[in-house]
């Protein structure tokens, strides 16, 4: 039996949220960005979770509208049902990593016991990023952090496995 699941995709517009549920579902990248406009819904197929091995996902992912902010939260189309959040940072605009911790207070209050991963993406153009001096605000929150490339597709699929299997952990 395949579990069907639903993630939330957070972040500032342009941190390449489209780019990777894109690189994820279709394995591919286009550097034309097109911003999401309200929602953008994927789905995609995981198999051989859980601790034996045994479990298969199908994750439906919503790309949210970058513009919508932490208020995305509030509405119920966005979260409703939804059993993981993965938030995006550009590790080339600093201020975008800010905003992940505000988004990640909002999922902690509004998504009580749900898995937060945060992605440090576009790390293709900032390879020799200093995870202590970027990371230090989101490091508080003991949400696990990924550096991703969209691009280059580094850790993008590992992302969503990492998160399925937390969902299966927590029998969400």
């Amino acid at each position: 039996m395949t579990l069907r699941r639903k993630i939330v995709l957070l972040g500032e517009m342009a941190v390449g949220k489209t780019s990777i549920v894109r690189r994820l579902t279709l394995d591919r990248f286009d550097a034309n960005y097109k911003g999401t406009f309200g929602y953008n819904i994927f789905s995609y197929r995981l198999a051989g979770l859980g601790p034996e091995g045994d479990q298969d996902m199908e994750l439906v992912i919503w790309d949210t509208d970058g513009g919508l902010g932490a208020s995305v939260l509030h509405q119920d189309a966005a979260i409703k049902g939804a059993r993981a959040a993965v938030i995006v940072g550009d590790v080339t605009r600093p201020r975008t990593l800010h905003t992940m911790a505000v988004l990640a207070r909002s999922c902690d209050e509004h998504l009580p016991g749900r898995h937060v991963h945060f992605l440090l993406n576009k790390i293709d153009l900032f390879p020799d990023v200093e995870e202590t001096a970027l990371t230090a605000e989101l490091t508080t929150f003991g949400h696990p952090i990924l550096k991703t490339s969209a691009k280059s597709g580094d850790n993008v699929s590992q992302a969503f496995v990492d998160a399925a299997n937390a969902i299966i952990r927590r029998g969400l």
